[in-house]
Order: C-alpha cells, then structure tokens, then sequence
C-alpha cells in the first residue's frame, strides 16, 4: 500500500477497527521517515481496550509516494514500560559529548 503524504497518514482508527490512536511522533523525516504511534487495539467489539502498545513504523520514499517497508509492536504493556526504563537508564548515553 502506498500513501500518497505522511502527513495525511491515518491508522484505521474507531471501534470497527479495533484500534484507537492515542498519539504519534515522526522521529525522523527524510527519504526514510520513522513514526512512532501509540495506540490501544481490542479484539472483541464488545470487549475493552488493551493497551497501550508502541508501534514503530519505517516508510520509504518511492516515486508514488511512501511505502510501509518494516513495523515493530510491542504486544504486551509490560514490553512498553521496559522499554521506557531502558531508555531512561540509558540517557545518559543520549547527551553531547559522550
């Protein structure tokens, strides 16, 4: 599938879907652009929402657009909040000059 613009970009997002977007972020833009979103997904109609989950999505610019070329997801909140401590410790590490 092809999307004509990142910026109109849209995750099929309502109670049919099973999945609801609670945020996003492009870490980066460029030729190949980075979008992190947030978003909580329920199996069942009826059911409650699980989540939240991180999927990072990774979109290569080609002649018609941008296509998705690799997605990671977190499938349990516990992976989302170990990831969040990691990140944390590792801070440190981020700053300039180390």
């Amino acid at each position: 599938m092809i999307i004509p613009d990142l910026d109109d970009l849209v995750l099929e997002s309502d109670e049919e879907s099973g999945i609801q977007e609670l945020g996003r972020r492009f870490l980066a833009r460029g030729p190949w652009t980075t979008v992190v979103f947030l978003v909580r997904t329920k199996t069942d109609p009826e059911g409650d929402w699980d989540g939240p989950f991180l999927w990072l999505h990774r979109y290569q610019k080609v002649a018609q657009g941008w296509k998705l070329v690799s997605r990671f997801r977190t499938t349990e909140t516990a992976q989302l909040l170990k990831l969040a401590d990691a990140l944390e410790e590792w801070r440190d590490y981020f700053s300039a000059g180390r």
